[in-house]
């Protein structure tokens, strides 16, 4: 494994936090809601090379597991609702933090791939 500079990699993840291509930073990263732009708009860079086909979804609902089970453990010990209410409103909070989430997670991935030169044929190997 290759020795990479601590800045490069929060430089890379910074960027994809921003929607933005890891590579010049002015062009999006996204064309829809999780497609990456096969080509940036800025500098034609192809950041589709980069795996971020997994982890996203994977770090996304360990980040929303972590907020919603407290809370809605705490709301049922606090306000003691029913538990199909109490169900119900975590159930469609924890969707739409998933949802809202989504793409900041795969733009981060996607800048620590650009950043540590992960692509998805070296991933292969």
């Amino acid at each position: 494994m290759a020795n990479h500079e601590p800045s490069k990699i929060g430089l890379g993840i910074r960027r994809g936090l921003r929607l933005r291509c890891p590579e010049c930073r002015q062009g999006r990263l996204f064309g829809r809601f999780l497609k990456i732009a096969e080509p940036c708009e800025s500098c034609g860079a192809d950041n589709t090379r980069y795996p971020s086909d997994d982890a996203p979804p994977y770090l996304t609902i360990v980040i929303v597991g972590h907020v919603i089970v407290p809370l809605g453990v705490l709301s049922y010990e606090t306000w003691v609702p029913s538990m199909w209410l109490n169900l119900g409103i975590w159930t469609l909070l924890a969707s739409l933090m998933t949802l809202a989430m989504m793409p900041y997670v795969k733009g981060a991935v996607v800048g620590f791939a650009w950043a540590t030169g992960v692509t998805r044929e070296t991933a292969r190997q």
